[in-house]
């Protein structure tokens, strides 16, 4: 074994157990960029053998890179990442789901999801965090579906995200209140419409205020210099009496 493959075996062992420690402590984006970074070399591979496997490097770091990367994270990170590209070839169904998510194919993304959940439950260091994985995974596709959007139908959207949309609108009220979409719910109609700020109207408002707030004191220095003046005429007067 050569010195550079040893060096690579041990930073590949450095990397998974940093990651392994950080999903443990649900810090799942640290923890998915420690998995992203793992070397992908016949030295490194053998050095986690009897902890983790290729096919489980792939699996944690693509699940947590997709519960908490934004979209431009998701692309440079992962989908053109060399060296982790390596080990998504040797979990087809999980480099589909990436590339799913990317393309918004979310009808297809969710039932990769759902094929692999069963295997993720059952993985010891994964399996505690499946459920909180999967709830962000799903809420970030509901604000990606919704972004480029002033208004979407809740019926067409529910069929993409394989639910009803009473359901949907329980999803959504959550998000909206939570602040993750700016939106409102017409549930009469069936559509969720973006929050629009008007930039120029609140530019407006905001010159109202500042015009008020001068007004007020303005009117309040023009009162002090008047008692102030007033109190001068009033001593003036008084000496003139005294004087007589």
């Amino acid at each position: 074994q050569t010195p550079n493959a040893s060096d690579q075996g041990i930073s590949a062992r450095l990397q998974v157990a940093s990651g392994l420690s950080l999903l443990e402590g649900r810090k799942y984006k640290m923890a998915a960029r420690k998995f992203l970074e793992t070397p992908f070399e016949p030295a490194a591979i053998t050095a986690w053998n009897d902890v983790i496997a290729p096919q489980d490097i792939a699996t944690y770091g693509a699940l947590m890179a997709l519960a908490s990367f934004d979209r431009q994270e998701l692309k440079k990170k992962v989908l053109d990442n060399a060296v982790f590209r390596n080990y998504l070839e040797l979990t087809p169904e999980l480099r589909e789901l990436l590339n799913d998510f990317y393309d918004s194919k979310y009808t297809s993304m969710l039932r990769h999801l759902e094929n692999i959940r069963s295997d993720v439950q059952l993985d010891l260091h994964l399996g505690p965090h499946v459920s909180s994985l999967y709830e962000k995974i799903r809420s970030k596709a509901l604000i990606q579906y919704f972004t480029p959007f002033s208004s979407v139908d809740l019926n067409t959207m529910a069929t993409s995200f394989n639910t009803t949309p009473s359901l949907l609108e329980k999803e959504l009220a959550k998000l909206i209140t939570e602040g993750s979409i700016q939106a409102r719910i017409d549930s009469h109609n069936k559509r969720l419409y973006a929050r629009q700020t008007d930039d120029r109207s609140s530019t407006f408002e905001a010159a109202l205020r500042a015009g008020d707030e001068y007004q007020r004191n303005t009117l309040a220095l023009l009162q002090r210099v008047s008692l102030m003046k007033n109190d001068m005429v009033v001593k003036q007067l008084r000496r003139d009496d005294k004087d007589k």
